[in-house]
């Protein structure tokens, strides 16, 4: 059965891109190229701007709930994450590579959610206070994000987070604001300090591929 000419141009365009993709984990193994894009660098900047929701929510009398504030966070976060994984899926001949590493971050998400659970509930056993028990638990976050930086350098952009969220767990039980100001600040700054790393990571990447 012959194909048509429109089926024809499809599949090359297929091969093409699939070609694209195998040279692009070639090199991600190797550590030549980083495991994220473009995409992820305005995904973050979209964290920073909810962070930035978030503070100003915190601040304004509105008479809601502060922590109201972090709904778009959540949504801009699991959306992306969940948004790219579709995208990389395993039949669009995409990078294999990235499609690990947004499906790790889904994966990631669940397991940090029962596990907060779990932690909230002894915390409150012991009679830890929800802010004393909060800081704690974001340090170490920070601290468990910054460990794989120091062992692959295509994880520098987790230092955009890494480090906020360390400073935001010692600050919180000393500082006499809202503790949804301090998250909203810590997300808006880490979304625009890892949005900053990947755009620089990137470009480094396409100075060191263009044709000389």
């Amino acid at each position: 059965m012959q194909r048509n000419p429109q089926q024809e141009s499809s599949a090359a365009e297929f091969d093409v891109e699939r070609l694209k993709a195998d040279l692009s984990t070639l090199r991600q193994a190797a550590g030549l190229e980083p495991p994220f894009g473009r995409e992820d660098v305005r995904a973050h900047l979209a964290v920073a701007a909810s962070g930035a929701v978030a503070l100003v929510w915190a601040l304004l009398p509105t008479g809601l709930p502060a922590q109201w504030g972090t709904v778009p966070l959540i949504l801009v976060g699991v959306g992306y994450v969940t948004w790219m994984r579709t995208k990389y899926r395993r039949n669009s001949g995409r990078s294999p590579t990235r499609r690990r590493e947004y499906t790790s971050e889904i994966v990631g998400m669940f397991v940090v959610a029962a596990l907060a659970l779990v932690y909230r509930l002894w915390a409150g056993k012991l009679g830890i206070s929800t802010t004393i028990a909060g800081s704690a638990g974001m340090f170490v976050f920070g601290l468990a994000m910054l460990i794989p930086v120091l062992r692959d350098r295509n994880r520098l952009p987790d230092l955009g987070v890494a480090v906020p969220l360390m400073v935001c767990g010692l600050v919180i039980p000393f500082c006499p604001v809202s503790l949804w100001v301090i998250l909203g600040a810590t997300f808006m700054i880490g979304g625009l300090a890892t949005a900053s790393i990947m755009a620089h990571c990137l470009k480094v990447a396409d100075a060191t591929h263009a044709p000389h």
